[in-house]
């Protein structure tokens, strides 16, 4: 199976465990993947194509956090495109509110709380992703 997607799912986690659970879950799939360790990491990937599809993106990382990919990620038309879905455990305990408001504010498509159940981050990623010219959400790979 190829990917419908325009580029590769970015995984952001500092866990090792987490991120190549994530991989090795994606690609069975059919997703192509690359991984960042943490912000940092992410931010020099971005630096260079291809362009993600979707960035999971982890908040509580070492080096650099998620809140800061956010906002670096803000100042750069090209990633701002890119479709960001938060996965983490801290984001479980934002009221709903909050948590729109942080999505209005930082362009966040959705929010999933670890541990998040396979299906739901197949389903999350399906309704954000970017996809190429010609492919829909429902076009058959």
């Amino acid at each position: 199976m190829t990917s419908p997607l325009s580029g590769p799912i970015l995984i952001v986690e500092d866990d090792a465990d987490i991120r190549e659970a994530l991989q090795g879950f994606l690609e069975l799939k059919g997703y192509e993947v690359s991984m960042a360790s943490d912000g940092r990491e992410a931010l020099e990937r971005l630096e260079h194509p291809p362009r993600p599809a979707l960035i999971l993106l982890d908040m509580a990382m070492p080096v650099m956090g998620g809140h800061r990919v956010l906002a670096a990620r803000s100042r750069t038309a090209a990633l701002q495109q890119v479709p960001v879905v938060i996965i983490s455990a801290g984001m479980g305990a934002m009221s709903a509110r909050d948590r729109a408001l942080y999505a209005a504010n930082y362009d966040v498509a959705a929010f999933l709380e670890k541990p998040a159940d396979p299906q739901q981050v197949l389903n999350t990623i399906e309704l954000h992703a970017l996809r190429p010219p010609g492919h829909s959400a429902g076009a058959p790979a």
